[in-house]
């Protein structure tokens, strides 16, 4: 396993290449079909699983996910998102990932789908915080 925060590049054999860079996820979630969001393995709480649905990866989360409990919840109930209880159950859901193309498509594009949903939610705080403001003068 190597560590992108530590300057370490891809392993050259197989392996895992943790990207735990700020600011770079998107590139990784694009870049690859499946995502576990980190952070919920351990009673941290979690992190958004929203970023890599919205990219079309099948997502992953352990049990600890307190932070961002609405959004797995949503991504669940769409078919997108699975709950894995450790790292075993965690390297299980990534074997049946890389050898079942079909199923991990189509739980990206449940993921999309799910996400789509709140697009506009950031325009309508916007409004509702601009309808607040006293009118110009």
């Amino acid at each position: 396993m190597t560590r992108r925060a530590l300057g370490e590049g891809p392993p050259a054999e197989a392996g895992i290449w943790v990207a735990d860079t700020l600011g770079e996820l998107g590139l990784f979630y694009s870049a690859t079909g499946t995502a576990f969001v980190g952070g919920s393995l351990v009673p941290h709480g979690g992190q958004n699983p929203l970023e890599p649905a919205r990219l079309g990866c099948a997502v992953a989360v352990g049990p600890h996910v307190r932070n961002f409990a609405e959004p797995v919840a949503a991504l669940a109930a769409a078919g997108a998102l699975a709950q894995v209880d450790d790292a075993d159950a965690l390297a299980r859901w990534v074997d049946d990932m890389l050898c079942d193309p079909g199923r991990r498509q189509a739980m990206g594009e449940a993921g999309m789908a799910a996400a789509r949903q709140h697009e506009d939610l950031p325009r309508q705080v916007a409004e509702m915080l601009l309808s607040l403001l006293p009118p110009a003068a």
